[in-house]
């Protein structure tokens, strides 16, 4: 095993770790929420988020980012193993990740109107 695929391993994980962390904080509806919706939101409109809208959207980041987290982690865990079967897992876990995406921006599209 290469020095360079150590690096490029500890480099993913802790990326993983950092999403996961991030998830966990979030499945709790704690910390900052990081969708667009509430980013981009005037001071007024971020205090006018109702808790419905909140928990919706810590639901969002949580799933997302956990999912990114389960591919960033496998990525890790390839460049250690050279398992090509890995690969696959992680295109299915990030066509998955951007699918769920896609519908919860439609479904949130069509409930603001």
């Amino acid at each position: 095993m290469e020095l360079s695929q150590i690096i490029f391993a500890v480099i993913f994980g802790m990326i993983s770790m950092l999403l996961f962390t991030y998830s966990f904080f979030t499945s709790k509806e704690k910390g900052p929420i990081l969708t667009n919706d509430y980013l981009l939101a005037t001071k007024e409109e971020r205090e006018k988020y109702d808790e419905s809208d909140k928990s919706a959207s810590y639901h969002l980041v949580t799933v997302i980012f956990g999912i990114a987290g389960m591919a960033f982690l496998l990525i890790s865990i390839f460049a250690l193993t050279s398992w090509a079967w890995i690969n696959y897992i992680v295109v299915i876990l990030l066509i998955i990740d951007v699918i769920y995406s896609i519908i919860a921006s439609i479904k949130s599209e069509k409930n603001n109107k």
